[in-house]
């Protein structure tokens, strides 16, 4: 009854922790000016500033696939801005920021976007916990055991330690600009608490804000 018990709450924490893993990221807010009215762009750079290259590509690419299925076009622009998010570099080349305002006016016009979605980690709060260990013990004789018998008993003697885990949550803003005027169209923030992987977190946090930026018609399809 108790193995049984054991997998029973086994089974169930799964299928609870994969219908958690599907609301890790969650909108916060959103806004969008007033006055804009929707419109349709030619090119749209996805541009996630962070200096971690492997998560970039795989947040830009979620992102500009989302809007592409859409049917608004989008490029992912990890090889056009490669020294976005990346301000230790910058600053060991001595680049200041009206030089570097210049090269991303020059890479715009260049690549012809006439809108700019920039995503930026706003803060990481992390958060450590002890997980209290667990011993399940059955009352079998042992003094007569062979040493597999004994094996055997051991193996039905199930002990989980305690162990530390860190949880990180992640808040995130979204702005989508309009090159022509330079002005912000749309703005939103989001959470995302202890995420597993960013090659699985990607494609929901892709879904939400895309969603979110057509309903609030800062895009149009």
């Amino acid at each position: 009854m108790i193995i049984k018990s054991l997998k029973l709450t086994f089974v169930l924490g799964c299928i609870l922790g994969l219908f958690g893993a599907c609301q890790t990221t969650k909108l916060l807010g959103s806004w969008k000016k007033p006055e804009a009215a929707p419109k349709q762009f030619n090119s749209l750079g996805v541009v996630v500033m962070t200096p971690n290259m492997s998560n970039r590509t795989l947040l830009e690419t979620s992102i500009a696939g989302e809007l592409r299925s859409k049917g608004i076009p989008a490029t992912a622009t990890f090889d056009i801005f490669p020294l976005a998010g990346k301000k230790d570099i910058i600053k060991e080349l001595d680049i200041d920021p009206e030089e570097l305002k210049q090269m991303v006016k020059a890479r715009v016009q260049r690549f012809e976007f006439d809108a700019l979605l920039i995503i930026g980690v706003l803060d990481v709060q992390k958060e450590s916990r002890y997980n209290q260990g667990q011993s399940f013990s059955f009352a079998f004789p042992v003094y007569d055991y062979t040493y597999y018998g004994y094996y055997n008993y051991a193996y039905t003697t199930i002990h989980y330690p305690g162990y530390y885990t860190t949880k990180a949550t992640y808040f995130v803003e979204s702005n989508l600009y309009d090159v022509g005027s330079e002005n912000l169209i749309w703005t939103g923030q989001t959470k995302t608490e202890d995420p597993q992987s960013v090659a699985k977190e990607a494609p929901e946090f892709a879904r939400l804000i895309v969603n979110e930026m057509i309903s609030k018609k800062a895009l149009t399809p």
